[in-house]
């Protein structure tokens, strides 16, 4: 009996990151026995931080982020896509991308990657002892202050504010206030950094002391296991703690507060599917990963095994919304209005160093003047 090809992928460490591809992988494999995928795993910092360069000559198929693809068109490291898929189903894809999703992986001209995965910052809730205390959710950021002063002290606000979500936390204020294009010559105007900074340091006054130590799969777990934390203005939504029995207690998503000033609601974030360029099947894996990111397999499959679909069709299933407690529907609104970072080559180097920089002026309680003037000069200093 012929042994199958093996296609390698890499995925992220999280149930919504691996489960699904397992799942869609082993269907794969039954339409076509010739061939056997086989993943392995890096950490969410890694996803968001790791070279391509470390991955493309050992794996075929690369969950990615999207503002890699000015990197991977600079040094030829991902598959063009519109090579390999007819224009009238990437048209069909485009149709049915979630928000800008679809688009952020497109640079020159060029598709390098298929969303799998939408997310965007979003708020995650306890309506449970939301409803219990009448409480209503913040729809502005202004509100929040107000907010913060009416929930009783047995009872926390928690921001993921670790390095690199304080970095999306910052970028997503900026375009609040801004705009998206609020980046022009490499250089984040400083009126506008200073007073971000300044309206950041004074949450810090009101949230959970852990704030500045906590990705969203920490606050997300700590809603789900106990009744401290019962809001997160802004984090990266994850619709697995809004299935029954994923944890303990079952946590809310909504939309976050905004600047009703723009129409701008927060970060894009999400999961593409990339092949690099040297793998020696790319056919197959061409074909697996449009297999994962059509609409049948993102509203079925995909998200009954655990993931978090990047197909219009998928978020407005009424069956997936009762699985996940209506996740899709209610922050749909902040998808459709999502600010795309900048993906041109050198952007990755300025996110992790800048991301870091940002982190230590909060913690060490640098001038917000100081940190923006050292933001910048960072960025005019990446070729």
């Amino acid at each position: 009996m012929t042994q199958p090809m093996v296609l390698k992928g890499m995925a992220w460490d999280h149930p919504r990151g691996y489960e699904p591809l397992r799942a869609t992988s082993a269907a794969f494999s039954k339409m076509h026995p010739e061939v056997d995928i086989q993943w392995d795993i890096r950490s969410l910092k890694e996803f968001g931080d790791m070279p391509i360069e470390d991955l493309i000559e050992s794996y075929d198929i690369i969950t990615i982020d999207h503002p890699y693809m000015g990197q991977a068109h600079a040094n030829k490291l991902l598959w063009p896509l519109e090579k390999s898929i007819p224009k009238k189903s990437l048209v069909k894809l485009k149709e049915q991308s979630v928000g800008p999703s679809f688009e952020s992986y497109t640079y020159k001209e060029h598709l390098f990657a298929l969303p799998v995965d939408a997310a965007a910052l979003v708020a995650a809730y306890r309506d449970d002892i939301m409803q219990r205390l009448n409480l209503e959710l913040p729809k502005t950021r202004a509100e929040l202050f107000d907010f913060y002063k009416k929930i009783p002290s047995s009872h926390k606000v928690a921001w993921p504010l670790c390095a690199t979500d304080l970095w999306c936390t910052f970028l997503t204020l900026c375009a609040q206030d801004a705009g998206r294009d609020f980046i022009k010559d490499r250089l984040i105007d400083k009126r506008l950094g200073i007073s971000v900074l300044d309206e950041l340091k004074r949450h810090l006054e009101y949230v959970h002391q852990e704030s500045l130590h906590w990705n969203p799969i920490q606050i997300l777990n700590r809603m789900g296991e106990d009744d401290e934390v019962i809001y997160s203005p802004f984090l990266f939504g994850y619709t697995n703690y809004s299935r029954l029995g994923y944890t303990k207690n079952r946590v809310d998503f909504g939309n976050s507060p905004t600047n009703p000033k723009n129409d701008v609601s927060t970060i894009l974030g999400g999961v593409g599917l990339a092949i690099s360029t040297h793998c020696k099947h790319k056919d197959l894996a061409v074909a697996y990963i449009n297999y994962v990111a059509s609409a049948d397999t993102q509203e079925g499959i995909y998200t009954e095994h655990g993931g978090q679909p990047g197909n219009l069709m998928a978020w407005q299933s009424a069956r997936n919304n009762t699985l996940c407690n209506n996740f899709f529907t209610n922050t749909l609104n902040t998808m459709e209005r999502a600010y795309v970072r900048p993906q041109h080559m050198g952007w990755n180097t300025f996110q992790e160093q800048g991301a870091d920089l940002l982190h230590k002026g909060l913690q060490n309680q640098t001038p917000s003047d100081e940190i923006i003037a050292n933001l910048n000069q960072l960025y005019q200093s990446i070729p």
